[in-house]
């Protein structure tokens, strides 16, 4: 109950705020974006190539989509919530580890991240962003993962460009986001995102 309580809550928070938003003003944005990844340093906590051999990354790359939701409060910040699926692909040179069968390929690793936070506009365009929220590990079985989520923080910068349509915007952002380990082993997985998403008044 308490694995599934948490992510739940996560999901209906970021549902009330697209609601409230839209009730109280008819400057929500909200929209659909495309994502890319990078792994920094030791991503896929506790990979090696061999026993007693120091340990690898197991990601080095991911994609994913996400839904993006924006509530202005004033024109200089911006509550935000927003949530995904990425898929980070394995590596070549993994075959070991506690996520892992010894000498079978790792899976990939599919997370579905939920976050809430604040965008601080510096001016009509450019913005700062902080968010946290949960990550959640959607191929847990495959990974023998010990927890279903981990604590996520992200902090970024991105454009809000609006486009010649009114109401419209392409929305691009440069993150650095880190998530707690699925294991028991105190880890943080680290990778920097980037993400084009496109825009809308509701």
């Amino acid at each position: 109950m308490k694995i599934i309580l948490k992510p739940l809550i996560w999901s209906l928070l970021f549902i009330s705020i697209c609601f409230t938003a839209n009730a109280q003003s008819d400057t929500l944005r909200v929209g659909v974006a495309v994502e890319a990844a990078s792994g920094a340093g030791i991503f896929g906590t506790g990979v090696n190539t061999d026993p007693g051999v120091p340990a690898v990354t197991a990601y080095h790359y991911g994609a994913g989509v996400s839904l993006h939701a924006d509530f202005p409060l004033n024109r200089t910040f911006t509550v935000s919530a927003s949530a995904g699926f990425n898929t980070f692909f394995t590596t070549g040179d993994v075959n070991g580890g506690q996520q892992v069968i010894y000498n079978t390929k790792p899976p990939q690793l599919e997370t579905i991240p939920l976050k809430l936070g604040v965008k601080w506009f510096t001016g009509k365009v450019f913005y700062f962003q902080g968010e946290a929220g949960e990550t959640l590990l959607a191929n847990k079985s495959q990974l023998y993962g010990l927890y279903s989520y981990a604590f996520t923080f992200s902090p970024g910068i991105g454009l809000l460009v609006p486009l010649k349509k009114p109401h419209t915007y392409i929305d691009a952002g440069f993150r650095f986001e880190s998530f707690a380990s699925f294991y028991n082993d105190g880890a943080m997985n680290n990778f920097w995102g980037l993400h084009f998403a496109y825009m809308f008044n509701l």
